[in-house]
């Protein structure tokens, strides 16, 4: 008996690493983001009925990744195409959602990003790191960083920048049109006291001046950084930048560029008491929608707090006239008077088809914007 017991220990181990050496392969080869996740559960009596159930809800709510039992009872999954942040979004959902549709609460997580420079060791060696980190922080804390970044031990974000921008020189500067990123790799003239100088165009610097706030990105950083603008000087072709900040929702990412309907698209809320509300996207990216909502006063009832759980459905044109219905789940992110945002979270399918449609609306974004650039040098 304890032969096939430490048979059986052997051959399980050994999955488990050739899973996470094939995930880091993967990465190495494709180069895609990729998060490794990795969490204890809680469980209520019956534990073996219960775990079952939330096996059942982590395979739907990963879009069916491998799900690994490691030692301990930890668990180990993969997050595709998900930088840092929206991946730490994407974790916290799945808490929510698991135990409010099975009472299995997700007790402590560590979240990271497969490094191309990985081993097996090192990604494991991180993740237990974070997780020891997450059971001193407290029940529900997720822990997580990069190979480079740890944010539950290091000094917090102005450590982070002032490392880096000693380091790197060159950073790419995004700001939008209609929803569309504009994007320009600029020079790195110096960072002290919390205000970052650019060398940048002329052309982006006179837009600049009118601008609120800016976009920052960089391979080596762990997601994306939004800056207010400080000043902006057109005739040197400067930029300086304050208030830097890590953000959990970047409309810079190709999952996050945002657009706005040319035409109206109802959508159906449909809340927790099984009632429905009504109004119409405002804004869509694939990871959050924008409503403007048709009659506000009967939304309170639905709608009063942040990260209520409700579905949206609504129809989106795609090529040759048809369209496809979604339905989706969704959080409550804000709420504005006559408008609330969503965070989204639709599986591969539904993704595909809000992608597409995000497509259609940027190449007719980009024929207006080609005819206004051809309007002003015809004078």
């Amino acid at each position: 008996m304890k032969q096939d017991k430490d048979e059986r220990l052997f051959f399980s181990a050994a999955l488990n690493r050739g899973v996470v050496k094939s995930h880091i392969e993967f990465v190495k080869r494709n180069g895609v983001s990729l998060a490794l996740l990795c969490f204890s559960l809680k469980l209520p009596e019956p534990k073996e009925k219960m775990f079952e159930d939330a096996v059942v809800a982590l395979e739907e709510l990963t879009d069916f990744s491998v799900l690994l039992l490691c030692e301990k009872g930890l668990l180990f999954t993969f997050l595709k195409d998900l930088h840092l942040h929206r991946a730490v979004q994407v974790a916290k959902n799945i808490q929510e959602t698991l135990h409010k549709d099975t009472g299995v609460y997700m007790n402590h997580a560590a979240l990271t990003i497969v490094d191309e420079e990985d081993s097996y060791d090192s990604l494991v060696e991180r993740v237990q790191r974070y997780m020891k980190q997450a059971e001193k922080l407290g029940e529900g804390k997720i822990c997580y960083g990069t190979a480079k970044y740890d944010f539950c031990t290091q000094g917090g974000e102005e450590e982070i920048f002032v490392n880096f921008f000693a380091d790197q020189k060159k950073v790419t500067l995004y700001n939008f049109y209609n929803g569309m990123p504009l994007s320009e790799e600029v020079k790195v003239l110096g960072y002290s006291g919390g205000l970052l100088r650019l060398k940048t165009s002329l052309a982006k610097a006179a837009f600049l001046k009118n601008e609120p706030f800016t976009f920052l990105k960089h391979p080596l950083l762990p997601d994306t950084i939004k800056a207010d603008i400080a000043n902006a000087v057109p005739n040197r072709a400067e930029v300086v930048l304050t208030n830097l900040r890590f953000i959990d929702k970047s409309p810079v990412d190709r999952e996050n560029i945002r657009v706005m309907p040319d035409e109206p698209i109802d959508v159906a809320i449909e809340c927790a008491d099984g009632s429905e509300i009504y109004g119409t996207i405002h804004s869509l990216a694939v990871n959050s929608i924008a409503v403007k909502l048709k009659n506000p006063k009967d939304a309170d009832r639905c709608l009063s707090e942040r990260e209520t759980h409700v579905m949206l459905a609504f129809d989106l044109k795609e090529q040759q006239q048809k369209s496809a219905h979604i339905r989706i789940s969704a959080m409550l992110f804000n709420r504005e008077q006559d408008q609330a945002v969503f965070a989204i979270y639709p599986n591969h399918f539904f993704k595909q088809k809000i992608e597409g449609y995000i497509a259609l609306q940027q190449s007719r974004l980009i024929t207006i914007m080609q005819k206004m650039v051809l309007n002003f040098y015809q004078g």
